[in-house]
């Protein structure tokens, strides 16, 4: 039994040298780039073991792909309903995700329109994506005319594109995406935008607060108006 076990550890740990190896490898030069001889000189094992523990080269690029988007189902559902909250969740544990950023690039440029490694697993996450921001809608915490759909493409966009263009950030702000000083005010951006698509404003508070204000101020002026007219009738009366 103890032999079996160490097997099993042995044949584990084999497998996840080859998984990181092969996520290093489809990042950095997407499916079609990448070689299964790179792959098993990354994990230092031979091409035999590579097959045993994963299959075709397809069948790797498959398991990297689940397992990216296992994560991704974790991070769907452990998502706030307020809107605010949400996109910075996104952003502080999927915008940051740099290799599998790179692994959607390549498959753009690589797959042309055509059927995609994963496909339906991908879409039931955004199917997910997308009924947890209609629970919010329900709830309140999103207003009731906006498209989900194309609000899920926009928080996307939000969260991602700093990764997919870092060369346009670092241009733009003079930081990189990585920079803890631009993730800062990254967030803080993504608080605001998020507080406003909500209706959740500081400024629409503030401004409700004035409104109240003066409609108090409004009913207590009309109030002493009144009283004071009251009182000079009595006296007229009195004399």
């Amino acid at each position: 039994m103890a032999g079996q076990r160490a097997i099993v550890r042995d044949l584990n740990r084999t497998r996840d040298k080859i998984f990181t190896a092969a996520l290093t490898e489809f990042s950095a030069k997407g499916f079609a780039g990448a070689r299964v001889d790179a792959i098993a000189s990354r994990a230092r094992v031979n091409k035999r073991m590579l097959y045993y523990c994963f299959g075709t080269k397809q069948d790797l690029y498959r398991e990297v792909l689940r397992r990216k988007i296992s994560q991704r189902v974790d991070l769907i559902e452990s998502t706030p309903d307020k809107f605010a909250d949400a996109l910075l969740h996104l952003y502080k544990l999927g915008g940051t995700d740099r290799d599998f950023t790179r692994l959607m690039e390549w498959e753009a440029i690589d797959n042309g329109g055509g059927k995609l490694i994963a496909e339906t697993e991908r879409r039931e996450l955004f199917e997910k994506a997308v009924a947890r921001l209609r629970r919010a809608q329900r709830e309140g915490f999103l207003p009731k005319q906006i498209d989900l759909t194309q609000l899920f493409i926009s928080m996307l966009a939000l969260v991602i594109f700093p990764m997919v263009m870092p060369q346009m950030v670092r241009l733009i702000s003079g930081m990189e995406p990585g920079d803890p000083r631009f993730v800062r005010k990254r967030s803080a951006f993504l608080r605001w935008i998020g507080d406003r698509v909500s209706g959740d404003t500081p400024a629409t508070s503030s401004t409700a607060d004035k409104v109240n204000r003066r409609r108090r101020g409004f009913a207590a002026g009309t109030s002493q108006s009144k009283t004071r007219i009251h009182r000079a009738m009595q006296l007229t009366q009195l004399r």
